[in-house]
C-alpha cells in the first residue's frame, strides 16, 4: 500500500480559487479535537488507497451491525424482532451503497467480496427472524391452550 506524509509549513496560505475538476474519490473529512487542520475535504486518485478505505469503512459497519444485533439481540425478547428488522434494513443500505456509490471506485473482486458477506449476513438474520417468529408463536399458541384449561 503507498503512503504519504504531510508536513507542517510555517506561514498561512489559503487557496483561494480551486476550479480544477479531478476525478477521484471525494472522502469528507471529520473535525478533529484539535482544530489544527482546517481540510474539508480529501480527493484521493490512487485507486488501491481508494479500496483499502472503502473496505475498512465497509468493514466497520459490517462489525457494528453483527455486534449489536447478534450478540444484544438475546437480551430483551420484544425488541429482537425489530433489532433484527433493522438489521437487515441496514444490510440493504450498505448493499445500495456499494452498488450505486462505491461501484465505478471498486474492482469487481473486491465489489463481489463485499455484496457477498452482506449476502451470507442477509441469509443468517432472516433465519434468526423465522426462529423468532415461530418461538413467539409458539408461546402464544402455547399461553392460550393454558388459560382454556385454567378457565373450567
Amino acid at each position: 500500500m503507498k503512503g504519504f506524509t504531510m508536513k507542517r509549513l510555517e506561514g498561512i496560505y489559503e487557496l483561494e480559487q480551486f476550479d480544477y475538476h479531478i476525478k477521484g474519490f471525494h472522502y469528507p473529512i471529520k473535525k478533529n479535537k484539535a482544530g489544527s487542520l482546517k481540510i474539508k475535504e480529501l480527493v484521493i486518485v490512487s485507486p488501491d488507497i481508494i479500496t483499502a478505505l472503502i473496505c475498512h469503512n465497509f468493514n466497520k459497519k459490517y462489525q457494528h451491525i453483527v455486534e449489536y444485533f447478534f450478540l444484544n439481540s438475546d437480551f430483551d425478547d420484544d425488541a429482537t424482532g425489530t433489532n433484527l428488522l433493522m438489521a437487515l434494513d441496514e444490510v440493504a443500505r450498505l448493499r445500495t451503497i456499494i452498488i450505486n456509490k462505491y461501484k465505478r471506485f471498486l474492482k469487481k473482486k473486491e465489489e463481489e467480496e463485499l455484496l457477498k458477506k452482506l449476502k451470507v449476513l442477509e441469509n443468517e438474520l432472516r433465519i434468526k427472524l423465522i426462529d423468532f417468529k415461530l418461538i413467539k408463536e409458539q408461546s402464544l399458541v402455547h399461553n392460550n391452550i393454558e388459560e382454556k384449561s385454567k378457565s373450567r
